[in-house]
């Protein structure tokens, strides 16, 4: 039997309208992306109401990542952390004696994905379809609380406007810098001196905050990116269907 398409799902369903489906077509084809995270983009439908429809869609089980509160360390080591930030992939339990792993994922359909966590964990992969915000709190609350600890002091990465790593880790900086990034003791007064007039604080050079500033950065030159490419196709140097071309490649 065909299977239904999702803009059709939910509409049968009452939860979204022909004119908002057509708006967000309209923005698919204009920008590209998936339509179920576009609606949800949209404030269209809840990344819940998105969950269930694609289960009921594709067939798969939906899972609730945030009633998930720990998964085993040997389940966990079978993708690396990184991998399942990656691929927005969370693992969640190992059957058949180890020989299938269960996994949430945003996208259970693509199979370069599967395909890989199928090589990285040696397993048969099972598809649970759950929400991307969904699996980025449960990566957060599993992967990253017990490591925060551990990579607080040194490890974090910095990327420039065209993706490349700045800085993958403080002690890559240059001595200056880390030093004006590490704690400094405080020095004692003179002995029988007046202490000297409070100087003024330094801006907080703390890895978070770095990030932070990095981050508003960046997402202040996508939209000036996305306004620039607007006025290209406006003068007709090239044409939007050249350009989802070309990034799509």
């Amino acid at each position: 039997m065909a299977q239904i398409k999702l803009g059709e799902l939910l509409i049968k369903a009452n939860v979204l309208q022909e004119s908002q489906l057509k708006a967000a077509l309209a923005e698919q084809a204009k920008w590209g992306g998936k339509l179920g995270e576009i609606l949800v983009r949209m404030n269209l439908v809840s990344e819940d109401i998105l969950v269930r429809a694609l289960s009921k869609q594709l067939g798969m089980p939906a899972v609730n990542l945030d009633s998930v509160q720990m998964v085993p360390p040997h389940v966990k080591a079978k993708i690396p952390a990184q991998t399942a930030r990656d691929f927005s992939v969370v693992p969640l339990q190992l059957r058949d004696d180890g020989k299938t792993l269960v996994v949430a994922m945003s996208d259970p359909l693509n199979v370069r994905v599967l395909d890989e966590l199928r090589a990285l964990s040696k397993c048969r992969i099972v598809a649970n379809v759950a929400g991307r915000t969904s699996v980025a709190r449960a990566f957060a609350r599993l992967y990253e609380e017990t490591a925060e600890l551990e990579d607080a002091d040194t490890n974090f990465k910095v990327v420039d406007a065209q993706g490349r790593t700045v800085v993958k880790n403080l002690k890559d900086l240059d001595p200056a810098a880390a030093v004006a990034m590490s704690p400094k003791p405080a020095a004692a007064p003179p002995p029988r001196q007046a202490p000297p007039p409070e100087a003024p604080r330094a801006a907080s050079g703390s890895p978070a905050e770095l990030l932070k500033s990095v981050e508003e950065v960046q997402r202040k030159e996508v939209a000036a990116l996305k306004a620039m490419v607007e006025l290209l196709i406006e003068k007709g140097v090239f044409s939007r269907e050249e350009y989802l071309a070309k990034v799509k490649r």
